[in-house]
């Protein structure tokens, strides 16, 4: 039944697809592998999506809803996640190179060997998302809130202190 969900996001019927959702939430979303690169998946309700592998570089997913979803190694490469929700998301090794995350709420989310390498952050919300090990190399981090965010192992402040 998931098939159906991925075949109206593949068609860009967002509308069509938050409609079928709000009637199948107990439909677990199985997107495993899947290739919506390129694709206008904005604003689309995604939340408990499982997407581990999916390919989602150049995508627009602003304003999406992917709480709680299971995006382990997923590409995201010059993605538009603008004010996309992801709290307590699953996004170990996710790749996120030249993304842009303005206003994200990535709170909880465990992003541990993310590559978030050029990516937008402006106003991003990362408290007490789990860090460690991510790539932040060259990326836009201005207004980012870190609140009891795990940063270990990560470049963050060393990046900041260099443009002083």
């Amino acid at each position: 039944m998931s098939e159906e969900g991925f075949r109206l996001l593949d068609q860009g019927r967002i509308q069509d697809f938050n409609n079928w959702r709000m009637k199948n939430l107990i439909v677990k979303l199985d997107f495993t592998g899947k290739d919506l690169s390129g694709k206008n998946i904005s604003s689309a309700y995604l939340n408990g999506v499982v997407a581990d592998r999916a390919n989602f570089s150049r995508a627009n997913l602003a304003g999406a809803n992917l709480v709680q979803a299971s995006l382990n190694d997923a590409n995201f490469e010059s993605a538009d996640l603008t004010g996309a929700l992801l709290m307590y998301s699953e996004m170990k090794k996710a790749r996120l190179q030249g993304a842009n995350l303005a206003r994200t709420n990535l709170m909880w989310a465990n992003l541990q060997n993310a590559d978030l390498t050029g990516s937008v952050m402006s106003q991003t919300i990362f408290v007490e998302a789990n860090l460690q090990n991510a790539k932040v190399i060259g990326a836009d981090k201005a207004g980012t809130y870190l609140k009891y965010a795990k940063l270990d192992d990560t470049d963050w402040f060393e990046q900041i202190a260099e443009k002083h």
